[in-house]
Parts: structure tokens; sequence; C-alpha cells
């Protein structure tokens, strides 16, 4: 009934490491919330980030045999009833969310509570953007963990309807998922509105307005990959007016390191691939891109785009979050905004 495989062979076509998230954003919707409207408006779309892609493997979602547990896979102690998510026992079991669904019989198992329970600020965070990706606006997943707490996360976008139905999630979600996921980082942890543009895995667009693009005039990025199959996620840039050296933005992970360290990305482990123009197939409809490609793989993708109010300017008179005290004009070296460094 809950659709999971039943080859041997399926756990192994899957291993994921799912981007560290922080409690940045806040948890989901208080017990007994109800949602206004089950029709998609510009408001509901206007999608708020804030996840710190800061690491990896403090949680993840592992579905792979090389991870597979032996015994109940609950000890956590070592020996034979233990699995393995990087170097932390924090992971969700493999034949858990990535093959039963991310459905409400997937919450109700001893795996779940022992996962959840041991760092529950992330394990609410992480779970909160995993619904947002994968439900529709119209539906949401509850759960009441051990100690009485119920944390409901709405779904958003509606980009895994067949994971969500309780079945293993298929590539082509994996991939949505996994772009919808990064979309959603934010260097700086903070909550800033965005729109995200795309298509879902039939291939309809995702709902957007006229009043959608107005309030959001500014192309940011492309985002795609895949966690499940252990790919990482990958960002590119779509600005048509790139940033100065006085420049910053609260919205960084689309941009390449500018810190002169070395770095090639803005928030690893999110890995920065380029000008989106470059390796990505621009949809029909010339808004956004439909697919990206890196190290010779295609993935589906998403695009965002922004407000001007993000973007910051060594000499507004505000020392921003995104600029640093200094003797010099540029964001990471802003006297004007942020004084000398003490």
């Amino acid at each position: 009934g809950n659709g999971m495989q039943t080859s041997a062979n399926a756990a192994g076509r899957f291993a994921a490491t799912l981007l560290a998230l922080s409690a940045a954003c806040g948890g989901g919707l208080p017990a007994g919330s109800q949602l206004q409207s089950t029709v998609q408006s510009t408001s509901d779309l206007d999608s708020v980030n804030g996840l710190l892609a800061t690491s990896i493997a403090s949680s993840c979602l592992t579905v792979s045999a090389a991870y597979a547990p032996i015994g109940d896979g609950l000890s956590g102690t070592g020996g034979v009833n233990t699995y393995s998510c990087g170097d932390n026992m924090n992971g969700l079991s493999p034949n858990l969310l990535g093959l039963n669904g991310l459905h409400p019989n997937g919450l109700h198992t001893p795996q779940f509570d022992k996962w959840f329970s041991a760092d529950p600020v992330t394990a609410n965070t992480m779970m909160k953007y995993l619904v947002k990706c994968s439900l529709p606006f119209s539906e949401k997943l509850t759960y009441v963990a051990d100690d009485g707490s119920t944390y409901s996360w709405p779904g958003m976008f509606g980009l895994a309807p067949r994971w969500t139905s309780g079945k293993a999630i298929p590539e082509d979600e994996q991939e949505l998922v996994s772009a919808c996921i990064a979309a959603h980082a934010n260097k700086y942890g903070a909550h800033v509105p965005i729109s995200v543009l795309g298509r879902r895995a039939n291939g309809a667009p995702l709902p957007l307005s006229a009043g959608e693009l107005a309030s959001f005039p500014i192309r940011e990025g492309c985002f795609f990959g895949n966690l499940f199959h252990g790919e990482g996620v990958f960002s590119g840039d779509d600005r048509t007016v790139s940033l100065g050296d006085a420049d910053s933005s609260l919205r960084a992970c689309a941009l390449p390191d500018r810190s002169g360290g070395g770095a090639i990305s803005n928030c690893a482990p999110m890995q920065y691939a380029g000008n989106c123009s470059d390796i990505c197939k621009l949809d029909r409809s010339g808004l956004f891109y439909v697919s990206c490609k890196v190290q010779g793989k295609s993935y589906r993708a998403l695009s965002t785009r922004i407000r001007p109010d993000v973007n910051f300017t060594c000499g507004d008179g505000v020392c921003q979050s995104t600029e640093s005290c200094g003797t010099g004009t540029s964001f990471d070296n802003c006297s004007l905004d942020c004084g000398p460094c003490q």
C-alpha cells in the first residue's frame, strides 16, 4: 500500500545528501492553523527563502544501499543496529522517506521518530522545505512528536506528486525537489521574498501572473542538480546586469564567489556552474529555464526572480549584513557604510 519498491537493486539507485538546514526560517504553521485559500495567487507564490547553505551532512536524506541499516536501524550506538549518514546518526533510514514516500504513513515509524527527536529544530526546518517543495498548496503534512509537540508543514509548489502519494521518488521529481531546495538557500539565512518559475514533472508550468513578474522584475538565477543521487546541487547567474565591486545582494547563492579566496561557490556545498544562458535551455515562454547541463549531464531546473530592494551598494549609508568594515569602497571593504574595522 505504500508503493515501496521490492527490488533489491532499487535502493542502490538512490544516494543523497541534503543541504544542512538551520533554524533561520523558523518552523511550520502552528497546529490548528488553516490555509485561507486552496487557489494559488501571486502572493502565495512569493516564496520566502532562508536555508543556510553552509555545510553538508548535518541532516541528510539517504536512500542508498551503501547506507542500508543492519537490523532495525535504530540504536545509533554502533554494532549491527546502525545506519550511517556522513559522520553522524541523524540520517533518515534508507527505506523511509526515499522509498516509502513523503506521506503521512512515512512519518509514523520508529525510525522517523528517532531521527526527528535527535534534533527537532533542524528536522523541522528540513521537513518544512521538503514539504513546501513537494506538496501542492492545498495540502500539508502534520506530525506529532514524541514529546507531544505538533508540527504542520504546508505545501506550495507540488513538484513531487508521486513521492507524496507514498511511492518511491522518481528521478524527475528528485531533480525538481533538489532544485527547489537549492533555490531557497540563502548565504545569510535571511528571509527574502523570491519568485520561483519553472515546470513540474508533467510539463505544467508553475502558476504565474503578470503581477508576479512586475513585483519581481530582476532575473536572478537558475538552480538544478540531484541531492537524492548524491550529485549535489548547482546554481547559475541569470542577472542581465552584473554586480559591481561596490554592490552586494542578500541573494548571493546564484553568484560566483567574490571574496578573492579562490572558492567557486558563494554557498558551499552548492556549486556555481556559470551563466544560465550558457548552460541552460530556455523555456519557449522565454521566462525561465527548463533544464541545465553541467559535467555532461542535463538536469531539470528552476529559475528565480527577485526584487530590487535586496541589492545594496557601498555608500548608501547603511552597513548591510552583506557588507564588511574596512578602508575602501567595495562591498567587502566598505568604510563608507561600516567604518574602519576595530
